[in-house]
């Protein structure tokens, strides 16, 4: 194993954030710093510039470059030791155990367990629903929904691949949606508060496998979800292809019968 300090232009051309990218200069940072050490770029034991020297070879602030390593020192990812600095030790990541029975958010889940949410959003439109996502919010053919595709991360991680949709007459711009859906419907009066769900196992096809860092035909649990508000109305449909190596869904199950 090695144990070098990583200055070589390439890997800070690589690792550098863009500005006019969506999304914060840290998870920029925190993104690029896993891909790294997925791809081998960055390998176990390989230290990286200390704080002050990496942000300004990046040409960003500290703070961006301490909460991009925060992100990855809860991952497992980073550990930093005292007066040696941030080594690479790519240790098993947590596995997440989600409570299929709790209808809550993406975003709230994470920050529930002390994750850091975010999103990168691969399209927000506003067109005509088409025939599967019409039967599950029970529109009329030619209806409009705003649709959301995006990828879901904890930390730096992405965790899920999902597409949500909801009826074009209650949310008519989907650009006017930022990070968290559920809230949006929240400020409507709109959010789900039942929902009927099914998840099979599948293997991931190329664009998920490539959202979601993995290889292609590895295992995903794909979920399908039908979300209603307080008076019984589909408000929401969402399908999303979660990581099955990270990923653990449990359900508490209870007989019938009363004791």
């Amino acid at each position: 194993m090695s144990a070098k300090i990583r200055l070589d232009p390439a890997l800070i051309d690589f690792l550098r954030p863009d500005v006019s990218r969506s999304g914060s200069l840290y998870t920029q940072l925190a993104r690029s710093l896993t891909q790294a050490i997925d791809e081998g770029l960055l390998l176990d034991g390989d230290f990286i510039l200390p704080q002050r020297d990496l942000a300004e070879a990046l040409g960003v602030s500290r703070v961006t470059v301490r909460k991009a390593i925060e992100c990855l020192v809860a991952e497992g990812l980073l550990s930093q030791r005292q007066g040696a600095g941030t080594v690479v030790t790519r240790r098993a990541q947590v596995l997440i155990r989600k409570n299929i029975a709790v209808l809550n958010s993406f975003t709230d889940d994470m920050v529930a367990r002390g994750l850091a949410p975010s999103s990168s959003w691969v399209a927000r439109v506003t067109v005509q629903a088409s025939v599967k996502e019409a039967q599950a919010l029970n529109l009329s053919p030619g209806d409009l929904v705003s649709r959301f595709t995006r990828v879901r991360y904890a930390s730096a991680t992405p965790m899920a691949y999902e597409i949500a949709t909801v009826p074009g007459n209650l949310v008519p711009n989907a650009l006017a949606v930022g990070d968290s859906l559920y809230h949006a419907l929240e400020a409507l009066d709109a959010r789900p508060i039942r929902a009927v769900q099914t998840m099979t196992a599948i293997n991931a096809e190329p664009a998920v496998g490539q959202a979601l860092k993995i290889n292609t035909q590895d295992a995903v649990l794909y979920i399908e979800r039908q979300g209603f508000d307080g008076t019984d109305k589909p408000v929401e449909f969402t399908r999303s292809w979660y990581r099955g190596d990270l990923y653990n869904f449990v359900a508490e199950l209870n007989t019938t019968e009363q004791p």
